[in-house]
């Protein structure tokens, strides 16, 4: 039997949240939009797929709150854990319930329950579990969540950091990042209107980008600047991604659908 095509999907917090009022605030029509385009493209195509989502205000302002991204430093954080990881809950369910009333097998997959970190970097995941679903048809949904760590106790795991890993882990085909941008800009787009986009980006002209851009409301785990670190990493690895705009209809099912260049290309330089 040949092996179905895997594409990890993220959907940035920027595009399902809105993300610049620092409130946990779904942008419900966006995500369900997105949720029909990405039922559409797997019927028609019949790849497997992984949905890693971002955290918004969600996991943002409480993790900062609580200072849960500089590690564990006193009893007053631990309700943070608590009132950070049920604010993802809330948004991860938001997630699946879209995917679930689009028509995909969606199923939460809790990072926090099986996952460790060290020093901020994952170092072990229940990768097993996700190939035995993954194997059954069903959409594992997971997301940036708040993580034991053997060096500073707890941490965050930012879900631009649990893509990359889980593409490697899984040995996906394709990666592909829904933002509030189309791509990558060689300045930030939002401040500079001459801004220009570079539809392919690898190490060798990594220099192109003079100014990353700086994300919506609070962030506190590196924005688009810790995106793009984890992404050329992924490239080096021969896993090639692209970040395309989640705010242009239909411009995510074309890609999982296999239509390249409409965003910004990551891959290894030839």
């Amino acid at each position: 039997m040949k092996k179905k095509q895997l594409i990890v999907v993220k959907l940035g917090g920027s595009a399902i949240t809105a993300k610049d009022e620092d409130k946990p605030e779904v942008n419900s029509s966006n995500l369900d939009r997105l949720a029909k385009e990405m039922t559409e493209a797997w019927n028609e195509s019949g790849f497997s797929m992984v949905v890693v989502h971002g955290a918004g205000p969600f996991g943002h302002v409480p993790a900062r709150k609580y200072d849960l991204d500089k590690g564990l430093k006193g009893s007053w954080q631990i309700e943070g854990i608590s009132e950070t990881h049920q604010s993802m809950e809330g948004l991860n369910y938001r997630v699946v319930d879209s995917l679930r009333r689009a028509g995909l097998p969606a199923v939460a997959f809790q990072p926090s329950a099986g996952g460790v970190l060290r020093n901020g970097r994952l170092v072990s995941f229940p990768i097993y579990v996700l190939k035995e679903l993954l194997k059954l048809g069903i959409v594992p949904v997971a997301y940036g969540d708040v993580l034991f760590d053997r060096e500073k106790g707890v941490s965050i795991l930012s879900g631009d950091h649990l893509v990359p890993y889980l593409a490697k882990k899984l040995n996906a085909d394709r990666v592909i990042l829904v933002a509030d941008v189309p791509g990558i800009f060689d300045r930030d787009p939002k401040k500079n209107k001459d801004a220009k986009i570079i539809k392919e980006l690898g190490r060798k002209n990594v220099g192109l980008v003079k100014e990353i851009g700086s994300a919506k409301g609070v962030d506190v785990t590196g924005g688009m600047k810790g995106k793009l670190g984890e992404l050329l990493r992924l490239a080096g690895m021969g896993i090639e991604s692209e970040i395309v705009c989640g705010f242009e209809d239909g411009t995510l099912k074309r890609a999982l659908l296999g239509e390249r260049g409409l965003g910004t290309i990551i891959k290894k330089d030839s």
